[in-house]
């Protein structure tokens, strides 16, 4: 005879208080290593720069963009729409000269979106050294 009585398994039960605890140090974690951008609240003016007035070289390209988005290489005006267009005139401009330089003419209000996409042109064209024109310290916009 058997007088033992049979154990039942204890009830099965959830202990929340290790879960609580992980999510509560994941919280933190992001919350601490979110970065918070308030792009539209930032005001920036940029620089001017002060130099010598060098003379251009005979290798450069002069690339300007208005601030409407047009770009001019040489006396070739090219739409903002037309980067393909842009990219082959800047490589045709280039055909005839040795390591060219490109030299950028960008309007105050150009946004960088349109002289970002320059620059791929340019690096499309094979070009290697860009460089910017800037206002002379004290002169008035």
């Amino acid at each position: 005879m058997n007088f033992r009585t049979r154990r039942r398994p204890d009830d099965v039960e959830l202990n929340f208080v290790p879960l609580i605890d992980v999510l509560v140090v994941l919280l933190i974690f992001l919350m601490v290593t979110t970065s918070f951008s308030r792009l539209g609240q930032l005001k920036v003016e940029l620089p001017q720069a002060a130099g010598d007035a060098t003379a251009p070289a005979d290798n450069t390209i002069e690339l300007a963009i208005s601030a409407a988005g047009d770009y001019v290489v040489g006396t070739q005006r090219i739409g903002a729409d037309h980067l393909a267009d842009l990219t082959a005139a800047l490589r045709q401009a280039a055909s005839g000269h040795e390591d060219p330089v490109l030299v950028m003419s960008v309007d105050r209000k150009t946004p960088h979106e349109w002289v970002i996409a320059a620059m791929t042109a340019a690096r499309e064209a094979g070009l290697q050294s860009l460089t910017f024109t800037v206002e002379a310290t004290g002169a008035v916009p």
